[in-house]
């Protein structure tokens, strides 16, 4: 397998036509249908089928893709490492983060001088739920993750603990049950959350599983967190949020926090990369910033 042949996979898996791979790729129909064919023999099985509708993928094309991009992206970065080593540093940097770490101080701080000391460098800040994470993780899409949940223990990802944030209940202003001080009188309110329902990992249903009771039965899903906010203010619904929360001028003008006497769990703050020792220079260096900044930021106890 040859580079220029991976990537010609790669085009067409894309665009799902020939024509377009080749315009993408700024190469001839014939040089890429010789690339992808040369790609068929040398792993002894048909990548693509032509349908009425374009190019598909066989399930061994499938299979192959996502090593396709997989290595053309640390190729990329291979060279872009070298030449941030020589001086001015032009990495282009992609970082992920969770509704719940964007609204950590240390992170616009760290972000802003990074982009301060490095003004040439391409930084993408792209805000994402965790199974997107995974997903783009994965494919090298993205560099490193800042989640307020574990991606690393089952899918063997390189993970950087940072920190624990307390987490807390919230409502709108003048939320009717904002003085309970019971979790179990929260059971029938309607609550909204901001992950998958059924993922068990997460803050919702820690902070029921370990007060030994079942979780509510009024609760909406919404990945969007402005929408969520949005919707939390125009009606009854409780959200959790992080303790960071407080420091934001406007969740402290919209929401009222609801202290309940029963144990919250915390959040497990992490920096997710597949390999953080294969980052780029740049890549590196604003990862350690950010877990240097969130670990002085908040220290954990002995």
């Amino acid at each position: 397998m040859k580079l220029h042949q991976l990537r010609a996979l790669a085009a067409v898996s894309e665009t799902g036509s020939m024509q377009e791979a080749s315009r993408l790729l700024h190469v001839t129909q014939p040089a890429l249908s010789k690339a992808i064919k040369e790609l068929e023999a040398s792993v002894g099985a048909a990548l693509f089928v032509r349908t009425n509708k374009g190019v598909q993928l066989t399930p061994y094309g499938q299979r192959l893709v996502g090593h396709a991009r997989l290595i053309s992206e640390n190729v990329r970065r291979a060279r872009q490492d070298l030449e941030d080593m020589k001086g001015t540093v032009v990495s282009e940097i992609t970082v992920a983060v969770t509704p719940v770490t964007a609204l950590l101080r240390p992170a616009g701080a760290c972000i802003t001088a990074f982009r301060r000391d490095f003004p040439s460098a391409q930084l993408r800040v792209q805000e994402m739920r965790p199974a997107q994470m995974l997903e783009h993780l994965r494919e090298g899409t993205i560099d490193f993750a800042l989640t307020s949940q574990s991606l690393a223990t089952a899918h063997g990802l390189d993970c950087a603990q940072a920190c624990h944030v307390p987490t807390l209940i919230a409502g709108r202003k003048d939320h009717p049950l904002r003085k309970t001080r019971s979790l179990g009188a929260l059971l029938e309110a309607e609550w909204l959350v901001l992950d998958p329902l059924s993922d068990t990992g997460t803050p919702f249903h820690q902070l029921f599983v370990i007060n030994g009771m079942t979780l509510p039965s009024r609760v909406v899903e919404c990945t969007s967190m402005t929408l969520a906010l949005e919707m939390c203010r125009q009606s009854d619904l409780l959200v959790l949020l992080s303790e960071e929360s407080r420091r934001s001028r406007y969740l402290v003008e919209t929401m009222d926090f609801i202290d309940v006497d029963e144990t919250m769990p915390d959040r497990t703050i992490a920096l997710v990369s597949r390999d953080r020792h294969t980052l780029t220079w740049a890549a590196a260096r604003l990862h350690d910033a950010l877990l240097d900044a969130l670990r002085q930021e908040f220290p954990t106890a002995d």
